[in-house]
């Protein structure tokens, strides 16, 4: 029978997994992190502009626009254009993640799992700035 687990025993799990994932094949490959890296950029650029722009208020803001209807059809709390960036932002995460763990049975599905991520950054970049705007 083990005894307890010590805090020194699941450090050195950490690090062990850590160095593990640090050496893989994935984190060698140049595209897959320039389109990592492009990624995260673009969700970091995402949430800091919003950060700067919207602030806190007690009025509804616009979170959803129809062009049926000619306007805005629905109004929610003013930090909505914080939960596109988070979306953004898990999106890029579990790409980036089904791509690490699929990346030596095939390459190029996991070039396309991190192109799909950075182009979910862009769009969620547009829209947050969008609905920054007029919130």
């Amino acid at each position: 029978m083990k005894g307890p687990l010590t805090l020194a025993s699941l450090r050195n799990t950490a690090m062990g997994w850590f160095a593990q994932v640090r050496d893989a094949r994935f984190f060698h490959d140049r595209l897959s992190l320039a389109l990592l890296v492009g990624a995260l950029i673009v969700n970091g650029l995402n949430v800091v502009a919003l950060g700067l722009k919207v602030r806190p208020t007690d009025v509804p803001v616009p979170t959803q626009y129809s062009n049926i209807g000619g306007g805005f059809s629905a109004l929610g709390p003013w930090y909505f254009p914080f939960t596109v960036a988070a979306v953004a932002l898990a999106v890029t995460v579990g790409n980036a993640a089904f791509a690490y763990f699929g990346f030596n049975r095939s390459r190029l599905a996991s070039f396309f799992l991190l192109a799909s991520s950075g182009v979910v950054a862009i769009f969620s970049f547009i829209i947050s700035m969008a609905f920054g705007a007029i919130g």
